[in-house]
């Protein structure tokens, strides 16, 4: 889900400094006071195949778009602190069944390019604030996949079947991603893992496009 790193145009957040505002660039928090209050809610709330509900509390637009480019492309792992802290809201406002916290793997190249892996770092700031456990219970399997972002939606499902393996889990899971789009990747996943014994899978997201 989301942008890939490599080389791109990623506006005006790629270019500010550690103590910027990812939305307007002001100097201070990696997201301002003004940037925050002009946070839309999703467009929409499409349900995913195989994931019983999905939570996302922002559009994915303006502030919150270069807040998550600035934590996957600009090594700045302070953005995880808002996001998270929305995605929590969202989740104790909604409820969650969910007992424990996966999340949606990254590519290993991208993650050795980064430094961490993106949604990994959201899960456990998201685990912590619920005071649930963040568990490496997916993985990516076999060669890398075509780009999801160049694909049309009903592509998008075909092109990650099998794509994830998921250890045995008996617990009500929570799937942590940055961006939801068209949900096959949140649908692969939770199939993989509905295979290895969870009860229930949901998504929790910070933007859904």
């Amino acid at each position: 889900m989301g942008a890939r790193v490599g080389n791109r145009r990623l506006g005006a957040a790629q270019f500010l400094g550690a103590g910027a505002c990812a939305g307007c660039g002001s100097r201070g928090a990696v997201l301002c006071t003004g940037c925050r209050s002009r946070l839309a809610r999703p467009l929409q709330d499409a349900p995913v195949p195989g994931v019983k509900q999905v939570l996302a509390p922002w559009d994915y637009a303006g502030a919150a778009r270069s807040l998550i480019l600035t934590l996957k492309l600009r090594g700045r792992r302070s953005a995880a602190e808002p996001l998270a802290d929305a995605m929590t809201k969202e989740a104790l406002a909604r409820g969650l069944e969910g007992s424990a916290i996966a999340w949606v793997p990254g590519h290993r190249a991208d993650t050795r390019l980064r430094g961490y892996d993106h949604a990994e770092v959201l899960a456990a700031e998201v685990g912590a604030r619920l005071g649930l456990p963040a568990l490496r219970l997916l993985r990516r399997a076999g060669p890398r996949r075509a780009d999801q972002t160049a694909l049309g939606r009903e592509d998008r499902w075909e092109n990650l079947e099998g794509a994830f393996l998921a250890r045995n889990c008996r617990a009500g899971v929570v799937v942590v991603d940055d961006l939801v789009t068209t949900g096959a990747t949140a649908g692969a996943c939770s199939e993989a893992l509905r295979n290895a014994g969870a009860q229930t899978v949901e998504l929790l997201a910070a933007c859904r496009a």
